[in-house]
């Protein structure tokens, strides 16, 4: 049984660009794509889905950090990643505190899309990058405070 993402996007571009490549992965599908706040809330209301890919541009600057804290607030569990085309050591630490998953750098979408769905999948965080590790051992120590 394939696992089931909405992507929540509103560059036409980068949503059809993350379709074809998770798509290639069997276990995979993209089942629905979003261009925002209202329409993701109304998809995810009447289908179920296994994990989102939300760019944190999505409706101003940072929008996508309002989704998750909605999401949050209708106590809506749905592991959620959140994609950006900023440096991750600006705001993957700010994403994963408010109930990110994941971050993924747009730049890394070819190569790493796949593997961070996977790895949120299995119930672990993600963040690409060079300084992804640094990122989530910063995260975990200040969860542990």
């Amino acid at each position: 049984m394939k696992r089931r993402v909405i992507v929540v996007d509103d560059e036409p571009l980068i949503s059809v660009l993350m379709k074809e490549i998770i798509e290639e992965d069997p276990g995979l599908e993209i089942a629905q794509m979003a261009t925002g706040k209202n329409e993701f809330l109304n998809l995810i209301s009447q289908n179920s889905y296994d994990a989102a890919l939300i760019d944190i541009s999505v409706a101003g600057r940072e929008g996508g950090l309002e989704f998750l804290r909605t999401m949050k607030e209708k106590n809506i569990h749905l592991p959620s990643i959140m994609v950006s085309a900023h440096d991750e050591l600006y705001y993957a630490l700010k994403c994963l505190q408010a109930g990110a998953r994941g971050y993924l750098n747009k730049r890394y979408i070819c190569t790493d899309v796949i593997a961070c769905l996977k790895t949120v999948l299995e119930g672990r965080l993600f963040v690409s990058g060079d300084k992804g590790e640094q990122i989530l051992k910063q995260f975990k120590t200040e969860l542990a405070i």
